[in-house]
């Protein structure tokens, strides 16, 4: 059997014992599952030590394809090994092996060696499709790891415990694990009937249940009720519960649920929050840019007047909503929050297969402005939000640079190497969407992250283009 050898060597700024123990936190294993891949953890137990196993889910259309995997030759603040106990290859195993360089840097060096059948080598072109994606993967995945140092030297104290809501949707899940590989604990704060699924879209395990970094508690906020008592000991709180504003038609019925699940289950929360003896220091509670409406050209700060519409109607209410928590002796910060880009969900996602098939082109004339931000900046800005004092407030959760429609297409076609010769007719987009389509994909609104300049944010996706590539594994990864 031929074994083919892929390696990716990098060098961090952080020491071998701060990556090996990064790696050990739970949620490492969803921080670096790509967004482009669909793959579900449905199993684990033990962590990264001898004996361990993980069961993977690897998902691709109609397809569904489990992937088990075991962890060996584990050498504390030196090496872990992953290896196929079932799956899709012949042979599967990566070493991580970790390496010291100086007093403040050391050395990752990730080693896969893998055998493919001949069924699987015809569907995939074989190993050189295998390889090819090995290096998207590990791209993604060394770049993401020297965010993530990056934000611990910046951010790094004592842990705090943090409740979030909404900690299954695109923002919740990826912060959540984000909080957790920088030491923190979360409590999630779920809905019993919603479909929930566990860290890194699994069930819960054992091992995850019985791990005191990660509990969770049960609501329903439109009810009035929660099964035990929120925790005395909380830190900050993430409210990001609410129903997509995108899931559905807007109707007079999908509008008011729209408005109640942002609404009412803030003023529980807060009812919640204000019962408590002692009180979180923080509340960040979602907000979003639509609280401006349509302001065409017009730059926007926080300190911008509301908009009009239902967008801005529920983001105003949700607002004051949330200011209860003030009342109550609590910081309260309102990420008004653009559109947040991931190939996993969102915007970013319904595009890629429209423009990656070379169908992709502006709207009507283009010239709207499309107030964006990646993922990793929107879980970044709540972080900083949580830590740093000073945020209070509204808090415009955007990229720097925002881009006209036109300019978005541009990025798309070049992030893909596709052509973007098509314009979508405005009319086109009315008949299909309703008022949802003036609301969401044809209003201009050009919002500025002044606060998070102010107080010293320092943006990861700045640049459009380059975010595209990132997020997509086309990237030029760490350096």
């Amino acid at each position: 059997m031929k074994k083919e050898i892929f390696v990716a060597k990098s060098r961090f700024h952080a020491t071998a014992d701060e990556i090996f123990g990064w790696h050990e936190m739970p949620g490492a294993f969803e921080r670096l599952s790509p967004p482009w891949v669909d793959v579900k953890c449905v199993e684990r137990s033990g962590g990264i030590n001898d004996g361990s196993r993980v069961v993977l889910l690897l998902e691709k259309g109609p397809m569904r394809m489990p992937w088990v995997l075991g962890h060996k030759d584990y050498v504390k603040g030196k090496q872990f090994v992953d290896f196929q106990i079932a799956g899709p290859f012949d042979y599967w195993q990566q070493s991580h092996v970790f390496e010291e360089d100086g007093p403040s840097h050391s050395y990752l060096t990730d080693k896969v060696e893998f055998s493919v059948p001949m069924g699987l080598a015809g569907k995939l072109a074989g190993a050189g499709f295998i390889r090819s994606e090995l290096s998207r993967l590990f791209r993604y995945r060394h770049a993401l790891l020297a965010r993530d140092m990056a934000l611990f030297k910046r951010y790094g104290q004592k842990p705090l415990k943090v409740l979030v809501s909404g900690a299954t949707g695109l923002v919740g899940e990826r912060l959540v694990a984000m909080l957790l590989t920088q030491g923190h604990s979360v409590v999630r704060l779920s809905r019993r009937h919603s479909g929930h699924t566990a860290i890194g879209s699994a069930p819960a395990t054992k091992s995850e249940t019985d791990n005191q970094a990660l509990t969770e508690i049960f609501w329903e906020p439109l009810a009035g009720t929660i099964e035990s008592k929120l925790p005395d000991d909380l830190d900050a709180v993430v409210h990001l519960s609410g129903r997509n504003v995108s899931a559905a038609r807007w109707t007079v019925e999908e509008k008011q649920l729209i408005h109640q699940s942002r609404v009412q289950s803030t003023q529980y929360l807060c009812q919640l929050l204000a019962a408590m003896e002692k009180k979180p220091e923080v509340l960040v509670c979602a907000s979003a840019i639509g609280y401006y409406g349509e302001r065409g050209s017009e730059p926007l700060t926080e300190d911008a007047s509301e908009g009009t519409g239902f967008l801005a109607e529920v983001c105003i209410d949700w607002e004051l909503a949330a200011n209860a928590a003030k009342a109550a002796g609590m910081r309260v910060v309102s990420a008004r929050i653009g559109a947040v880009l991931s190939p996993k969900a969102g915007a970013l996602a319904k595009l890629l297969p429209i423009f990656s098939a070379g169908g992709g082109g502006r709207i009507g004339d283009g010239k709207q402005y499309f107030s964006w931000v990646s993922i990793d900046d929107a879980c970044g800005a709540i972080y900083h939000a949580i830590v740093t004092k000073q945020v209070e407030g509204p808090l415009n959760v955007v990229a720097p640079n925002c881009a006209t429609n036109a300019e978005f297409t541009r990025a798309m076609g070049r992030a893909l190497f596709r052509p973007t010769l098509i314009p979508v007719p405005p009319a086109m987009l009315r008949v299909a969407f309703g008022e949802m389509a003036d609301a969401l994909l044809m209003a201009s609104v050009r919002v500025l992250p002044q606060k998070l300049k102010q107080t010293g944010y320092e943006f990861q996706d700045p640049d459009l283009l380059d975010t595209i590539k990132y997020l997509t594994g086309r990237g030029a990864g760490h350096k």
